[in-house]
């Protein structure tokens, strides 16, 4: 399994809402922790990462706009499927 290093350069790539979801595949630099702390974003221990943009969005929905309804949900993944497929 190849590891994937988190630094302060790609940080921002892992980071949804407030929390960074971390998997067994990450190494984390402590300056990237010292980092988090400062921001005020928790590290989420995940099983295998939330990787795809759907899980992403589905994380935004409800950590950051309190949207739970699944129906929401999945108007707002065909939407930004269908821009992203569409050339958004």
């Amino acid at each position: 399994m190849k590891k994937k290093l988190i630094t302060l350069e790609n940080v921002e790539e892992f980071i949804v809402g407030d929390e960074l979801n971390m998997s067994k595949d990450m190494i984390l630099l402590p300056k990237v922790n010292d980092y988090l702390k400062n921001k005020g974003v928790k590290i989420r221990y995940v099983s295998d990462g939330c990787k795809s943009l759907e899980e992403r969005i589905k994380l935004i929905l409800t950590k950051d706009f309190n949207i739970s309804d699944e129906r929401v949900i999945g108007e707002v993944l065909k939407k930004v499927k269908g821009g992203i497929n569409n050339g958004y």
